[in-house]
């Protein structure tokens, strides 16, 4: 039995630092969740097609040339998941931060999963 449980902390500490490690991440509005390296048309409705990427992208203060990047990488239409990937863990702490911090001015929750 506790050798199970070892077992079972060993594997969730495992997951939380690799997750960590990502610069991937949640945002969730209007009763909808989902990563940001997303390719599903519900992340195009509510963060592109409403203008919010740009408004977030502005928002964040970040260097013109990353928010083009930013902006691009997610919204558009030929999306490359890895592109933006490498693009979001390329940023430093400080700039996922303030790109998060955007997202929650605009009104999105960020790692956090709806309640169904």
């Amino acid at each position: 039995m506790q050798r199970w449980l070892m077992y079972g902390v060993l594997m969730g500490a495992a997951l939380g630092i690799s997750g960590c490690s990502s610069g991937n991440f949640l945002v969730y509005k209007n009763s909808k969740h989902f990563y940001v390296t997303s390719t599903g048309p519900e992340l195009r409705r509510i963060l592109c097609d409403t203008g919010d990427m740009e408004k977030i992208a502005r928002d964040s203060q970040l260097s013109a040339p990353l928010q083009k990047d930013l902006k691009d990488g997610i919204c558009t239409s030929n999306k490359v998941k890895e592109r933006l990937l490498a693009t979001l863990e390329g940023m430093t702490k400080e700039q996922r931060t303030a790109l998060k911090t955007a997202f929650r001015q605009n009104g999105y929750d960020i790692n956090v999963v709806a309640n169904c």
